[in-house]
C-alpha cells in the first residue's frame, strides 16, 4: 500500500516535470521573439525620432507579474559615449522610459532636435 502510494507520487511528479518542461521551451521561444521584436522597435524609434543608428548592448525582460517591458541599454553606433537606456512594452509595442547620457543629448540637439519636447503624433 505504501509502495503504491510512493510510486503514484513519483509518477505524478514525473508527469508534472515533463509538462512544465515542455511549457518552458515554449516560453524560451516566446521570450526570444519578444526580445527581438523589442530590439527592432527600439532601433526604429531612434532612426525615426532622431535619425540615429544605435546598437543595443544589453536586454533584460522584466518578470511578467511586474511589467510587460524589456529594458535595454545601448549607444549610438561608433559613439559609445552617447549612451542610453530605454524600455519597450512588448504588449503595446511602444517605447518608454528613455534616458540618455549628456553626450547623446548634445548630439541630438546638434541635429536641431529638442529631445525633451513632447511630440504630438497621431496614433
Amino acid at each position: 500500500m505504501v509502495i503504491r502510494r510512493f510510486i503514484r507520487s513519483i509518477a505524478l511528479m514525473m508527469t508534472m516535470i515533463l509538462v512544465l518542461g515542455g511549457c518552458q521551451s515554449v516560453s524560451k521561444t516566446e521570450k526570444a521573439n519578444q526580445m527581438q521584436e523589442a530590439k527592432e522597435i527600439a532601433l526604429k524609434y531612434f532612426k525615426n525620432e532622431y535619425d540615429l543608428d544605435v546598437e543595443i548592448t544589453k536586454q533584460e525582460k522584466l518578470a511578467e507579474y511586474i511589467s510587460p517591458k524589456i529594458m535595454m541599454e545601448g549607444h549610438v553606433t561608433d559613439h559609445p559615449d552617447e549612451s542610453f537606456n530605454i524600455s519597450v512594452d512588448y504588449e503595446d509595442k511602444k517605447t518608454t522610459n528613455f534616458v540618455m547620457s549628456p553626450e547623446l543629448e548634445k548630439a541630438i540637439r546638434a541635429k536641431g532636435i529638442d529631445p525633451f519636447a513632447k511630440q504630438d503624433k497621431p496614433e
